[in-house]
């Protein structure tokens, strides 16, 4: 059975958005995944990984570049219209 992930919004000041700008940033990283046809999981690893500072693949690299413009967006969906943006934590993560 193949399980699904979940792509979220999370980080300290996620609970001050609300549920619609939530979903408006849910909205536009599903967006970014599926205009490069990539995968959000296999994203998500990829970036971890880079996180961690591991050597990664060609295609590792274009997927942590996918990952950063889908939590780019999410972060612009979420915050849009917010006075501050500054030192947010608000990030993307899939479970």
């Amino acid at each position: 059975m193949m399980q699904v992930c979940t792509i979220e919004i999370a980080g300290e000041h996620a609970h001050l958005a609300p549920k619609e700008d939530i979903a408006s940033g849910i909205a536009a990283a599903t967006k970014v995944f599926s205009e490069h046809d990539a995968d959000p999981e296999g994203c998500a690893a990829a970036y971890a990984k880079m996180e961690r500072d591991e050597l990664l693949t060609r295609d590792e690299a274009l997927l942590c570049v996918i990952w950063e413009e889908a939590d780019e967006a999410a972060f612009r969906a979420v915050t849009l219209g917010w006075l501050v943006r500054g030192e947010l934590d608000i990030r993307l993560v899939v479970k």
